[in-house]
Order: C-alpha cells, then structure tokens, then sequence
C-alpha cells in the first residue's frame, strides 16, 4: 500500500453540489491517514463556495466553462501532481495528464474513445452503479485509485462555514423580508427541469404550512426563477443568494422543503430538519442520514436518469407530491 504523505493528489468532480459534498467524508479520512498529502479539488467555478474553508483540501482549482479558455485554465495546476482521480470525463486534462507524467491516473474510460488510453487505472466503483448512501461510494472510488483503504462512517457530510460578512448579508436579505421569527426554507427547482416541484404545488404548501405553523415560507431560487418564486411566496430571496447565503439561510431555518438538490444535501450537512422530494433518483444514495423525511412515490419506471426524465411525458413521479403529503411529512419533523 502507497504512502501518500508528502503526495499531491487531485479529485475532480464539475457535477451538481451534491456530488461534491459527498466526497467530504472521504477527503477528510484521507488526510487524517496522510497529513502531509496536499488535497486539491477541481469543480466548477460557481460551486467552490460548498468546499471553500474546508480544512482537509488544500486547494480549489475551478473549471470556467462558456469563458475564454475556461476549460484550459486549469492544465497549469497538473504539473507536479502524483495522482489524478477523473470522477468525471475531462478530454483537456486527460493528455495533459500524461504530457506532465502524473503516475496515478485513475478514471472512468469511454468505450472506443482513443482518451481512455490516458488512464492507468479504469475505476470499477460508480455512484450510478450503486443503491449505497453516495458518500461510501465516493470513499471506495478514492481508496480504489489511491489502492489504500479509507475505513470509518462515511455519512458525516460537510459543508463550508459561512463567513461572518456572509452572515451579516443574510441578516439584511431576511431583514428585507420582514422575516424576524423562525422560518422554513423552501427551494422548489432543481438543476433538472423535471426534478421542480410544480409552482402551484408549492404555492398551496405555503398557504397550508403558513397556516399550520405561524412561520413564514421563505423561497430561494435561481435568477432565472425569479417569476415564479414570487408567485409561491411573498417571502422570495430569488436571485439574491450565492452558495455561502444558501448555506446561511439553510442554517437558520427550522426546516427545509426541497427536490433531491443541492440544499438538501446542505442540509444534511448541517442537521437541519429535510423534507427530500425524490422523483427519479434513489433516496437511499442521496438523502441525508439524519434529521430527513425522503418522499418518494416510485413510480413503475423509478429509477431512472437524466436523459430519460427529459423525455418523460408526464413527470407524475414529481408532480403527484401533494402539498398535504409534504405538509404531513413536516408535522413529523416539527
């Protein structure tokens, strides 16, 4: 088995945030293990706030994609690597991988594409191959790359501290609101169209939750949802929250209402009382160990993957969660 100490190693991952924060566990017992290894994590550059601060990774090297280069910024951070772990496929990095001989590179091959020849070692653990909590497998992709072994409970996900400035920002942001008391946070949309819960489903859970609990529903979503948020709550932070003020209000709240989705997996993180709504993945790989209600209604055809839910005529698997089923759901937690 490899020393890693005094190694540099790389793990990639550009998904959602979710895929990153389920590395955290594994990062964190790698160095434990190694101390002096150097940890450094590439993803895409508007999710660095999830890892940012985290004490186990040495370095943040981001993807810019849609900007000049974006994709090539990144080759300068592989000269005097010892280990690449490609969780992900990366056409550009992969010959340079080799061009600056990192002895270690692990990945994923494509079937018949000529890039898999850059890899020394094809990874036989997959997330999308296993119905195992996400963050074990992740472990067990790193321990297979590395060939070492990373023991001990995987289910302690992290997220990155917000910072006092940050804080203060969400201080204003719910000031505006006239949000003073305890709230539940509510995040409809997801990063698959198919995976939102339905606005008007989600306007008539804020009217019933409102109702039943005496706290406002705040609602944070994207820019471009902006409409639509407004029209589930008067209470809307729409296009107003980066990743480290997601994580502030997801700290406050007394609950969070949200798809399978990068607020629940803050959550998770945190301890903050989750109702997951899952239409095509697997509860059981993504939801939170604690504190989660995951609802499900799996459906003939659950699971299934991205591609399939975008050609999928109905979506009944999201749109048939009720607001009185999340409003039950709710009642357990609160």
């Amino acid at each position: 088995m490899m020393d890693w100490n005094e190694k540099r190693i790389m793990v990639t991952s550009c998904g959602g945030l979710g895929d990153l924060v389920m590395f955290t566990p594994a990062l964190r017992r790698l160095k434990e293990k190694y101390p002096s290894c150097q940890v450094t994590f590439l993803c895409r550059a508007h999710h660095r706030g999830i890892l940012e601060g985290l004490p186990y990774i040495d370095r943040i090297v981001c993807i810019y994609r849609g900007k000049f280069l974006g994709r090539y910024r990144s080759v300068p951070f592989l000269w005097g690597l010892d280990a690449v772990v490609f969780t992900d496929w990366h056409p550009v990095l992969l010959p340079f991988s080799v061009l600056f001989r990192i002895p270690v590179r692990a990945g994923y091959g494509r079937r018949g594409h000529s890039l898999t020849g850059c890899l020394t070692k094809e990874l036989s653990n997959n997330v999308f191959a296993s119905t195992e909590y996400a963050a074990l497998t992740q472990s067990r992709v790193i321990a297979e790359a590395l060939g070492i072994s990373l023991e001990g409970d995987m289910t302690g996900i992290e997220v990155s501290p917000p910072t006092e400035r940050e804080s203060r920002l969400v201080d204003r942001l719910l000031e505006d609101l006239g949000v003073k008391q305890p709230y539940i946070l509510l995040t409809p949309f997801a990063g698959l169209e198919q995976r939102n819960w339905p606005a008007g489903t989600a306007r008539e859970f804020v009217h019933l939750a409102e109702e039943r609990y005496g706290m406002p529903v705040v609602v944070a979503a994207p820019m471009e949802k902006r409409s639509e948020a407004a029209s589930i709550s008067r209470h809307s932070l729409a296009g107003k929250t980066g990743v480290p003020e997601l994580i502030e209000l997801v700290r406050r709240a007394s609950l969070l209402v949200t798809p399978d989705s990068g607020p629940m997996h803050i959550a998770g993180a945190l301890g903050t009382k989750c109702v997951a709504l899952f239409s095509k993945d697997l509860p059981s790989r993504w939801a939170p160990k604690r504190n989660c209600i995951p609802l499900s209604l799996e459906m003939e055809c659950f699971p299934c993957d991205d591609e399939t839910a975008r050609k999928c005529p109905h979506v009944k698997c999201m749109r048939d969660i009720s607001a009185r089923m999340v409003l039950d759901a709710c009642d357990r937690l609160l």
